[in-house]
């Protein structure tokens, strides 16, 4: 027997769907009006909101797979309690961030062990991976209770590679609230085996995101610095396909990758292997980037052929039964939604232990080893009262950390004339963090 496949939705299908899915939300806010903090106006503008970003962006594709439909990585899968949960607290009012309207973080995540057996030259947590545990389980577990309490959509652990820190990962998807939080794994496929994927999956486990930055072997093997990288991700997709566990994939491109031509065939490997989604990722001057400068990276130009493959490949029937790209740097952009890191949609916890606005930028705002997350969460959302329309802050602030001592992360009280200087959103007067 194969692995279960995913089906994808798209055209009149995706539209009919959309149709359905308003329907059930005027029942479920009539039929469970306590449980949303939502007025029906504002549950209605936000759909209107969340359709909008997916036609700005030509997402005009879901996915349904495990009994459950997805149409992104923000959001939990529906029909779900998680997801229901998240829409009561304006999950799906991207458009109102920073309001009141939308009091749902999409998703965190969280680097649960700073071991990993690669050496990938992009890896953002570089200066924390040293094979020292420096957050003990039992503080992890109380921060996701934490991170529930605030309201996150999506919880990822991650690491390094979580997979090395197994029995605890299981211990902590054990742990977790399903009704309101869906949970994710971000792993290289290191150590992930048929009994893992079944034991992750009863232990709560909702997707998987495999990174696989190539089409080549030899060219992903020498990315990640491990011999075997490309067959071992590769194996993981299957094993948590089997095991039911949808899966996603995490692409950071490269130069080279997109220049080259990569993304057609990545694209067609995608959907052989059977993945739902592909997030693709830019590179960013920090990690195994810091101090690399930007244009080094990506170029503009190098930006306008993603942007361009993404829409085609969601938007085109010629893919419709292939994965859902999801280019995050294009969704926040400054002329889309802009960047909302620190909360606003997503934020992480790094191996050390500190609160970050984005996994990109190492800037820390407290941590969890020295007091409890919802002491530090008011004030990241006080320096990030709404989107960043300057442009990427991992790039605005690049030379904030890129001078940082290695494996020491910037404090936000060091650099705050800075930040708010960097960050001021270019329609108004007043900086956007105080």
């Amino acid at each position: 027997m194969g692995s279960p496949r995913p089906r994808f939705r798209s055209g009149w299908q995706r539209s009919a769907e959309r149709v359905a899915f308003s329907l059930q939300a005027l029942f479920d806010l009539v039929r469970r009006r306590r449980r949303f903090l939502l007025s029906p106006s504002a549950t209605f503008r936000g759909l209107r909101e969340a359709f909008g970003v997916e036609r700005m962006l030509a997402m005009n594709k879901s996915v349904r797979f495990a009994g459950r439909t997805f149409i992104s990585l923000t959001l939990p899968g529906y029909h779900s309690a998680a997801f229901d949960h998240a829409v009561a607290r304006g999950a799906l009012n991207s458009g109102s961030a920073g309001t009141p309207a939308k009091q749902q973080v999409d998703n965190a995540i969280l680097a649960i062990t700073s071991r990993c057996g690669y050496a990938c030259a992009h890896c953002y947590e570089k200066r924390n991976i040293d094979g020292a545990e420096r957050i003990s389980v039992h503080t992890w577990q109380e921060t996701i209770r934490e991170l529930q309490e605030i309201g996150v959509s999506v919880v990822i652990l991650s690491g390094g590679e979580p997979m090395l820190r197994y029995e605890d990962l299981v211990r902590l998807l054990r742990s977790g609230d399903k009704s309101l939080s869906d949970f994710h794994v971000h792993t290289s496929g290191f150590g992930v085996d048929s009994a893992r994927a079944e034991e992750l999956r009863d232990a709560g486990l909702t997707a998987a995101g495999i990174g696989l930055d190539d089409v080549s072997p030899q060219r992903l093997d020498a990315l990640r610095g491990a011999k075997g990288a490309f067959d071992t991700a590769l194996r993981a997709v299957e094993c948590f396909n089997r095991a039911g566990v949808l899966t996603y994939l995490n692409l950071c491109l490269t130069p080279a990758f997109v220049r080259g031509g990569g993304l057609r065939g990545y694209f067609r490997l995608a959907k052989e292997i059977g993945v739902g989604l592909i997030e693709i990722l830019e590179p960013r001057p920090c990690g195994g980037f810091q101090g690399v400068p930007v244009d080094r990276l990506l170029t503009e130009e190098d930006r306008r052929t993603v942007a361009e493959f993404v829409r085609a490949g969601n938007g085109d029937r010629r893919y419709r039964d292939y994965p859902i790209l999801y280019y995050v740097a294009a969704m926040e952009s400054p002329g889309t939604m802009g960047c909302m890191m620190g909360g606003l949609s997503h934020f992480s916890i790094d191996a050390a232990g500190n609160v970050i606005p984005c996994v990109f930028v190492p800037v820390s705002f407290g941590n969890i080893r020295e007091e409890p997350l919802r002491a530090i969460f008011p004030r990241m959302r006080s320096a990030v009262p709404r989107p960043v329309r300057a442009g990427c802050a991992s790039v605005l602030l690049a030379h904030v950390y890129a001078s940082a001592p290695p494996g020491t992360t910037t404090r936000h009280e060091d650099v705050r004339g800075e930040w708010s200087a960097r960050l001021r959103d270019p329609e108004k007067k007043e900086p956007v963090a105080p």
